[in-house]
């Protein structure tokens, strides 16, 4: 007996559902990642570091011999960066835990995103903003951002990590439009439901929003990339003066 086929519209789609197992998967998944990173970091923590937080989160190239030859093993599974960041999980788990700051409320997803910051007051601080107000992880994301930002220079991204970034990030969006088309028929349009087309007349508005909030920033990020190379050049004529 052959199977029955049923044509669903996009209409049936269940768009809460979807986003419900979105954030059940990734909170989830962070979950195990979060607590794998834990027990490798305090094995890493102990064995190669004695313990001691401070000499683990040093950005000091000539940290202790043995780790770094433990990176550069090729029947590693985990990647040399990878296992810096699990190390830092750890250390983030000693710090709170020795701050005795209560993390119960905060989500796998916010602990893997605090990392990013030292193991400071300011990421305290950030905790209980978080909690206090109910912080979704974007919300906790552009906090910080902000306080990174913030920060002395030395532990800022270098000049060229910024601009490889953008680079990366400028790619991913030409990836997006050439595989994008808004194309599409009347018929197809006349097709639709009131709701399914007052839905895209919203998400086109936001587009086309957020197009012209781009072309505005990149076109400054162009000056100050013609500002830099300007000065380049200039640094350059001395040189050779």
């Amino acid at each position: 007996m052959a199977n029955k086929v049923t044509n669903l519209s996009n209409d049936d789609v269940d768009e809460k559902l979807i986003d419900e197992a979105v954030a059940f998967i990734n909170e989830t998944a962070n979950k195990t990642i979060y607590k794998g990173s834990i027990e490798i970091g305090e094995y890493i923590l102990e064995n190669f570091f004695s313990g001691d937080l401070k000499l683990a989160s040093s950005k000091n190239p000539k940290k202790l011999l043995s780790f770094n030859k433990l990176c550069e093993r090729e029947d590693l599974t985990v990647h040399p960066n990878r296992l810096g960041l699990m190390v830092r999980v750890a250390s983030q788990e000693r710090f709170l835990a020795g701050k005795k700051v209560n993390t119960e409320e905060l989500s796998y997803t916010h602990k893997a995103a605090l990392v990013k910051l030292d193991n400071t007051d300011k990421k305290i601080t950030a905790i209980e903003k978080c909690i206090k107000e109910k912080w979704s992880t974007r919300d906790l994301d552009d906090e910080i951002k902000r306080l990174i930002q913030g920060l002395p220079a030395s532990t800022n991204l270098s000049l060229i990590q910024t601009i490889k970034r953008y680079i990366t990030k400028v790619d991913d969006v030409l990836k997006a439009v050439e595989d994008s088309s808004l194309d599409i028929g009347d018929d197809e349009l006349s097709k639709m439901s009131d709701k399914r087309r007052k839905g895209l007349e919203n998400y086109l508005t936001e587009l086309k929003t957020k197009i012209d909030d781009t072309v505005k920033k990149t076109e400054d990020i162009k000056i100050g990339c013609d500002g830099l190379l300007t000065k380049l050049t200039q640094v350059a004529k001395k040189k050779i003066l």
